[in-house]
């Protein structure tokens, strides 16, 4: 992994074969101070894909009953990975493409980098979010 910070606060994230995506992200972010900000933008390639999503219109109170979680193996092109962060901490939702179906989710950690990664980072100053948990125990954004 590799970053690069701009005068005006954007951060470039290169991510090299081997470097784990959300991981890395993490890291980048505690590295350059970034408490808030936003991810916005992502490509690359994974030779794995690990996310999840919620196939549900009802909410159980259990984070196990509402999301369906897939690691998927393989070489997945990566469209696009966006999201906020917030504590430090990113949550971001990516889009990709094995050759045959395009999935997008939730991005889990362990998803490892098979050719490259190029993300940005966007610091939010003079805004402080967290996130706490909410209705059926869903973590959402909060002024802190």
């Amino acid at each position: 992994m590799e970053t690069f910070e701009s005068d005006d606060g954007h951060v470039i994230v290169r991510l090299d074969r081997g470097d784990l995506a959300l991981e890395s992200l993490t890291e980048a972010c505690s590295e350059h101070d970034v408490d808030t900000g936003v991810v916005v933008s992502g490509i690359g390639t994974f030779s794995n894909l690990n996310i999840h999503y919620v196939d549900r219109t009802d909410l159980p109170e259990e984070k196990a009953d509402r999301n369906v979680d897939l690691q998927l193996d393989g070489s997945w092109e990566v469209t696009n990975i966006g999201g906020v962060v917030a504590d430090g901490e990113p949550h971001l939702h990516v889009t990709a493409f094995d050759g045959d179906r395009t999935v997008g989710g939730h991005l889990e950690a362990g998803c490892e980098v098979n050719v490259l990664g190029e993300f940005t980072i966007r610091k939010l100053e003079g805004l402080s979010l967290h996130r706490r948990p909410g209705e059926h125990s869903i973590s959402q954004l909060r002024h802190r």
